[in-house]
């Protein structure tokens, strides 16, 4: 099963998603999605946005969650986790993960759901 996470904001036009944060898919790593565009390359770039009192975080199923506690599951690295320098990912990976970021962190710049 997997989940997709939006931030919406007050600029978010009604009947639309917001900006997608990324995806979960259980028991796997959270994989960000990179937005180049406006400077979300990094945790800590998304950390500060969605940290901001004027952003609410959504699943695609239509529940919010807390920025701190989204982040602190975002980042939870499982026990089979693979670091930056490991060339090997996981099958769902292979075609989605651009880059990895901080501790190892995986990155999408394309779209994806």
């Amino acid at each position: 099963m997997s989940t997709n996470y939006y931030a919406v904001t007050p600029d978010t036009p009604d009947g639309d998603e917001g900006l997608h944060i990324g995806k979960h898919v259980g028991g796997k790593e959270f994989l960000f999605r990179a937005h180049r565009d406006i400077g979300l390359v990094s945790v800590a770039a998304w950390r500060e946005f969605l940290s901001r009192e004027d952003v609410t975080i959504e699943s695609e199923s239509g529940y919010g969650v807390a920025w701190e506690t989204f982040m602190a599951d975002a980042t939870k690295r499982p026990a089979d986790a693979i670091t930056a320098g490991e060339k090997r990912m996981w099958d769902w990976e292979r075609k989605a993960v651009s880059f990895r970021a901080e501790r190892g962190v995986p990155f999408c710049e394309s779209e994806f759901c």
